[in-house]
């Protein structure tokens, strides 16, 4: 593929990211995209035909994501390496804290939970909750070990969730740094009032932070007394994603 042709997957794929988040107008895609407005039209159009896109019956005009991409999605998670690998991990640290067990990934602004394991589910890869990342356990491990991602998310104003909530960027930003050196995030009613969770970091083999497992509780739990468990279930994984076997089924640039 050309340089240029990759550059309109791209933008293209940024543009389909966007809509997930809620039906968008021409010109707001435009100035997401900082495209043309025509341009933007014609990519909604094309987007359209391929019924991945809908434009909505109202005045203003907006396009919504269609059902299409979610069934993407869904199979993408189902077939996820990562995923896969991840689920009986996850599985095994719900047993060892008898706390909600959870693998999340980055997804634009927020993180996605992609295994999840709690009393009387299963750790099957599926698509779960869709969660902030500056007040989330998972999401701060993610931030922490992702600059480039961490300062884009950081050029917006962050919401507050709950009184708890750190909305300044140097704040984040000294969250990160904490975060690195106790090797695990922790949120303390930070997004939802009296949720504390813990979080550690899932590397592959060349060191880069691609998902976070963690575990979360809504009772009066001190979730630090289980770290030791979470950081052992994030270098379990990171080791099983390091071997030759999983490494080799990964699709290239993965």
């Amino acid at each position: 593929m050309s340089a240029t042709g990759a550059y309109f997957v791209t933008r293209t794929m940024r543009a389909l990211e966007l809509l997930a988040f809620g039906p968008v107008s021409v010109r707001q895609l435009a100035a997401a995209l900082q495209i043309h407005e025509r341009t933007a039209r014609r990519m909604l159009g094309r987007l359209v035909d391929e019924e991945y896109v809908t434009r909505l019956d109202e005045p203003r005009r907006r396009y919504a994501l269609t059902l299409r991409v979610a069934a993407l999605a869904s199979q993408a998670v189902k077939r996820s390496e990562l995923a896969r690998v991840a689920a009986p991990i996850v599985a095994l640290l719900h047993t060892q804290t008898a706390l909600t067990a959870h693998l999340v990934s980055p997804s634009y602004d927020c993180v996605l939970c992609l295994v999840h394991a709690a009393e009387g589910g299963t750790s099957t890869p599926r698509l779960g909750e869709l969660v902030p990342a500056h007040c989330t356990a998972g999401g701060k491990t993610l931030l922490a070990g992702r600059d480039r991602w961490r300062e884009s998310l950081l050029s917006s104003a962050l919401r507050a969730y709950t009184d708890r909530t750190i909305t300044d960027p140097r704040a984040v930003e000294r969250e990160a740094v904490a975060t690195r050196e106790r090797g695990y995030a922790i949120e303390d009613g930070e997004y939802r009032p009296g949720v504390r969770a813990l979080a550690a970091p899932v590397r592959d083999g060349a060191r880069a932070t691609i998902a976070a497992i963690g575990v979360s509780t809504s009772g009066n739990v001190d979730v630090e007394t289980v770290s030791d468990r979470v950081t052992q279930a994030a270098a379990a994984l990171s080791s099983a994603l390091a071997t030759p076997a999983v490494a080799a089924a990964r699709p290239r640039g993965s």
